[in-house]
C-alpha cells in the first residue's frame, strides 16, 4: 500500500503558507509569541518539505544501505528486509524437517520403551529406562514447535512491514509531522520506518546462522536404520523373535570367524541424536527468540533518540532570532 505523496506536498505548502500568516498577524498584533510560533512552523515546514523533495532519493540511499549491511546474502539480492525474509523462510524449513524427524525418532523410542515380553517363567520390559528418553524427546519436538511458531509469525510481520515501511510509514510520517500537535508522531513514523528498514533485520542478520544439515542428515539415517525398524504388529505375539531383534539393536559388536566387526548400538545412536538435538535446538533459540528480542531493543532505543530529533522543537533557537 503506496501513499501518494502530493498530499503530503500539498499539506506542506499549506503549512508553508499558514506560517507565513502566523509570522505576519504576530507582527502585526505585536505578539512576539505568534510571530516567534510562526516562524517555528516555517523551519519546520521547510524541513518537511526538504523531506518530501528528497524523498525519492531518500528512499533509494535507504535501499542501497540496506544492501549494502547484508552484503552477499545467501538468498541472493535484495534489501535487508528481504534477505531477512528469506532467510527465516529457510530456518522454518529447516525446523520444520527437524521437527518431522524427531517426531519420528520419539515414536521409535516410545514404541521400544513399551514392549513387555512374556515367557513361560518371567515377564521383561528390557528398554524400560527409554522413559525418560522419550520424554526428552517430547519435550524437543514442543520446543521445536514453539520456535516454528515464532519464526512463521516473524516471517508474515517482515512480508507485511517490509513493503509499507518506505512506502506508505514514511510519508504518512512526513505528513504528520506538518502539524504541530501531531509531531511527534510523524517523527516517530519516520524513526519507524528507518530504524525497522536498516539497523533492526542487519542486526539480526549479526548473529551466526544456525546450520543443520549435519543434525538433520543424522537423524534421517538413525530413522532409516533397518535395523531399528518397528515390528509390525501381527508379528508381536512373537516374543522370542522380538527378543532376537532387541538384542541385535544393541549388539554392539560381533565376530565373524577371527574379525570383530562393529554392530548396532540402539541407545547409544539415541544419545548422539539428542545431543545434536540439543544443540541445534539452542542454535535456532538464539536466532530466532534472542536475535530478534536484542535486535528490537536496539532499535526501540534508536526509534526513541531519533524521535526526539524529527519530532522536537525550535522554538527556544528561533525565539534567540
Amino acid at each position: 500500500m503506496a501513499l501518494d505523496l502530493t498530499i503530503a506536498g500539498t499539506i506542506v505548502a499549506l503549512s508553508i503558507v499558514l506560517s507565513g500568516l502566523l509570522i505576519g498577524i504576530g507582527r502585526a498584533i505585536g505578539s512576539h509569541k505568534v510571530e516567534f510560533f510562526g516562524r517555528e512552523e516555517l523551519i519546520q515546514a521547510m524541513i518537511n518539505a526538504a523531506l518530501v523533495g528528497a524523498y525519492a532519493t531518500i528512499t533509494l540511499t535507504a535501499t542501497e544501505i540496506s544492501r549494502e549491511m547484508v552484503g552477499g546474502g545467501i538468498c541472493g539480492e535484495g534489501d535487508a528486509i528481504e534477505n531477512l525474509q528469506c532467510l527465516y523462510e529457510g530456518v522454518s524449513g529447516n525446523i520444520y524437517s527437524l521437527l518431522v524427524e524427531t517426531l519420528s525418532l520419539h515414536q521409535t523410542v516410545a514404541y521400544y520403551q513399551s514392549l513387555v515380553l512374556n515367557f513361560s517363567t518371567f515377564t521383561i520390559q528390557p528398554l524400560s529406562y527409554l522413559s525418560s528418553v522419550s520424554l526428552i524427546l517430547e519435550a524437543q519436538v514442543l520446543v521445536l514447535q514453539q520456535l516454528l511458531l515464532v519464526s512463521e509469525i516473524h516471517i508474515q510481520l517482515l512480508s507485511f512491514f517490509g513493503p509499507q515501511l518506505l512506502t506508505f510509514f514514511f510519508p504518512l510520517g512526513l505528513i504528520f509531522r506538518a502539524f504541530f500537535s501531531t509531531r511527534k508522531l510523524g517523527g516517530f513514523l519516520i524513526a519507524l520506518s528507518i530504524g525497522l528498514f536498516l539497523l533492526y533485520p542487519s542486526l539480526v542478520m549479526v548473529f551466526p546462522q544456525p546450520v543443520l544439515n549435519e543434525t538433520l542428515t543424522s537423524l534421517e539415517s538413525m530413522n532409516n536404520n533397518t535395523n531399528y525398524t518397528i515390528t509390525p504388529i501381527l508379528d508381536l505375539n512373537d516374543n522370542y523373535a522380538i527378543a532376537g531383534k532387541l538384542d541385535n539393536m544393541t549388539n554392539i559388536t560381533g565376530s565373524t570367524g577371527n574379525a570383530t566387526t562393529s554392530g548396532t548400538d540402539f541407545t547409544g545412536d539415541v544419545t548422539t541424536s539428542i545431543q545434536q538435538l540439543t544443540t541445534a535446538t539452542s542454535a535456532l533459540a538464539i536466532f530466532v527468540l534472542i536475535a530478534p528480542l536484542f535486535s528490537m531493543i536496539v532499535t526501540l532505543i534508536f526509534i526513541k533518540e531519533v524521535t526526539d530529533i524529527f519530532g522536537g522543537e525550535f522554538f527556544y533557537s528561533v525565539g534567540m532570532l
